[in-house]
């Protein structure tokens, strides 16, 4: 045990259990009581993450007992770690709030003016060996200097297009014009879109030539294959750096180049170049809570494709096994993932904040070939502008998870999806069962890709059905980024149910063979698109009121005709909902069936209106209805083989009126249960 005068050398002061402040209320986030409980005190300002490892170092002589308590600041050099020897420990912020940083202080290095007008400084390269992986001034990210140069704000400007006899993944063409001047230089990357504009790789370029345009890549990942006609654009040089809040950092000679947002940087500031990717790690720890703490300005790699990463890896906080781990009340934020629990169980993330990530906000999951997380409970959380860098990025993405429950978040802004359970290895090892999707409210899904959603579940193998429920969310916004064959982006209501390639953008999103789900009474508002279902059999789409959007509010894609290996879908019920088109040119129902057979799906008891319902507004394919164009009106769809039981009109009258009014009256939707407490309160503004 340190002696008492080397604990207080580093910050560290050892007192009886006191009050925790601000902590999360323990329904929240459940632990044993504080009371009884030495408190081991650490002065980040005076001790720094020595202070923090010497209380780790004591606390694990009896971690069950102990609390560890942190107030200030802290930049890490590397990761603070729980491992075995601290079950049972709390990990917590003290009345004085505490702050971890990801990263080293620039904030007092000296800074001259170079020719071209930005501020310069140089940094030891031994203290960032692998450079400056991201920038942050005062909590702001700062972008790397890129090109070409976006409008502020408009995440469609800014973009090159590849050239035709673009493939593979290893290179790709671009047009001669757009690499006039430029030669190879160390750090000049590309941020790259694959082929069908899914997923997003920061490549670097190890040769190019300006007069074939031929690019060619260094380190690009086999399955990111490219294809001509998607978006593109370069960062990492020097002569790209022309715009108030941006930077360079030439790893050769340790220059740090800044243009400060404001021209000049601002008294007091506090500038960090970030170098970890992790910033808390527990491992095999068992009954930790970790409350309170801030945790930022960590790099944008946590979602890097190269192992050990493959979307799965990094977090601010990262969890590797363990059980009834309680994580509430932090806050986190300008970091690659959020947070990541891999092979736990009984784990609890609640009421966190968690702003700005290069990939996922919350990622659950397991490691290749280990076991599942079970029973985690991802609750109160909130998770804004995730997936700045990894596009297919999720607030809340569950892979390899049995029995989870994700309710009472709230996630706005995200460049993929909101929440999204994936089982996408092909062996099935990653399978996803047991979970409960409940009283989430999100708005603007899917701001970066051309193929995403709000609340998307997807399995790559028929297995077992999924056994979870989708209910009493509110999806609102969600939207599409889709580069048209012509060169420009899709406009975000841009639909036309004949046009193929064109963005796919649902509020529920039932993708290829996810089966056996209820999704019922979600409210789903001004969304691209509805609720779709691909391929998956046996789900239940009930009392969901779907009001407003460009696209498709009930979309059914039978992919798999009948053969002997891939059954195809059967048994999906869509009963008892209501469905408001307003915006002309948008469908009601959208059926695309190869197998051509009753089965697929069944509807019955729906309503439908709205202004812009009429004689087009239903479309089967390839065996249409018999109306204009093979589509319909409401008389023809009641003749479909897949309608088996009433289908009804709300009045035309209903049309225009306010989308919560209509969701908040009782007679909206005649037999079926009242909106769901949560989603009353939340219609009418109550927190």
């Amino acid at each position: 045990m340190p002696a008492a005068a080397s604990l207080v050398a580093l910050g560290l002061s050892l007192g009886a259990a006191a009050a925790p402040a601000a902590e999360p209320s323990p329904a929240a986030c459940p632990s044993e009581a504080s009371s009884g409980r030495r408190v081991l005190r650490v002065d980040l300002d005076r001790s720094g993450p020595a202070g923090i490892r010497a209380a780790f170092a004591e606390a694990a002589t009896d971690p069950r007992r102990s609390v560890v308590e942190l107030e200030g600041t802290a930049f890490l050099d590397e990761p603070l770690r729980l491992g075995p020897e601290h079950g049972g420990l709390e990990l917590r912020a003290g009345p004085r709030g505490a702050t971890v940083l990801g990263g080293i202080d620039l904030s007092t290095v000296p800074w001259r003016t170079a020719p071209d007008g930005a501020l310069e400084t140089r940094i030891d390269p031994a203290r960032l060996p692998r450079g400056v992986l991201d920038l942050h001034l005062d909590g702001r990210r700062l972008e790397p200097a890129r090109w070409p140069d976006p409008e502020p704000g408009d995440l469609r400007s800014g973009w090159l297009r590849t050239a035709p006899g673009t493939e593979g993944s290893e290179g790709f063409r671009a047009r001669p014009a757009d690499l006039a001047g430029l030669a190879v230089e160390p750090g000049l990357r590309a941020l790259l879109y694959d082929a069908r504009q899914w997923t997003t790789n920061l490549v670097r370029i190890a040769r190019l030539d300006a007069r074939s345009g031929r690019v060619e890549l260094a380190d690009n990942v086999a399955w990111h294959r490219l294809g001509p006609g998607t978006p593109w654009r370069l960062q990492g040089s020097r002569r790209f750096l022309d715009r108030p809040g941006e930077w360079h950092h030439d790893p050769a000679t340790g220059t740090l180049a800044l243009r400060p947002p404001a021209g000049r940087l601002p008294a007091g500031h506090r500038l960090v170049a970030a170098t970890l990717d992790t910033l808390l790690h527990l491992e095999r720890a068992d009954d930790v809570t970790v409350a309170g703490l801030v945790l930022a300005d960590g790099s944008p790699h946590g979602s890097d494709r190269a192992p050990p990463y493959l979307q799965i890896g990094g977090g601010a906080i990262r969890v590797d096994g363990g059980r009834s781990v309680r994580l509430c009340g932090n806050t986190l934020r300008n970091v690659g993932v959020g947070i990541a629990l891999l092979g736990v169980e009984d784990a609890v993330v609640a009421g966190n904040s968690i702003t700005v990530t290069a990939g996922n906000g919350i990622y659950v999951g397991m490691p290749w070939g280990g076991r599942p997380s079970r029973r985690v409970r991802i609750e109160d959380n909130r998770i804004e502008d995730v997936g700045h860098r990894f596009v297919e990025s999720a607030g809340v993405l569950l892979q390899g998870v049995l029995d989870a429950v994700v309710t009472r978040n709230r996630i706005e802004r995200s460049s993929g999806f909101a929440i999204y359970g994936m089982q996408a290895r092909p062996n099935g090892e990653d399978r996803i069962s047991g979970l409960s999707i409940e009283r989430n409210r999100i708005h603007a899904s899917n701001l970066r890709t051309a193929d995403g959603g709000g609340i998307k579940l997807f399995a790559a193998v028929q297995d077992e059905p999924m056994a979870t429920v989708i209910r009493a969310n509110w999806v609102d916004g969600t939207t599409h980024l889709m580069m048209a064959p012509d060169g420009g982006f899709f406009a975000p209501d841009s639909f036309d149910v004949r046009r193929w390639p064109q963005p796919i953008a649902p509020a529920i999103y039932l993708d290829w063979y996810a089966s056996g789900v209820a999704v019922e009474g979600n409210l789903l508002t001004a969304n691209y698109g509805g609720i779709a279902i691909v391929n998956g059999s046996a789900n239940r789409i009930l009392f969901n009121r779907i009001l407003g959007g460009a696209g498709t509010a009930i979309d059914v894609d039978n992919k798999t005709p009948e053969t002997r290996d891939r059954p195809a879908m059967a048994g999906n019920r869509i009963e008892a909902n209501l469905v408001l088109r307003d915006r002309p040119g948008s469908v009601a129902v959208h059926i695309w069936d190869l197998a051509g057979r009753p089965g697929a799906a069944s509807f019955a008891r729906n309503l439908y209106g709205g202004v812009a319902l009429g004689e087009t507004s239903f479309v089967a394919e390839p065996r249409r209805l018999p109306g204009r164009r093979g589509a319909g009106g409401l008389e023809d769809w009641r003749a479909s083989l897949y309608v088996t039981g009433e289908e009804r009109l709300v009045p035309m009258a209903r049309g225009g009126a306010d989308l919560r009014a209509l969701a908040l009256d009782p007679a909206a939707l005649p037999g079926a249960p009242p909106l769901d407490p949560w989603l009353v309160d939340q219609l009418r503004g109550r927190p």
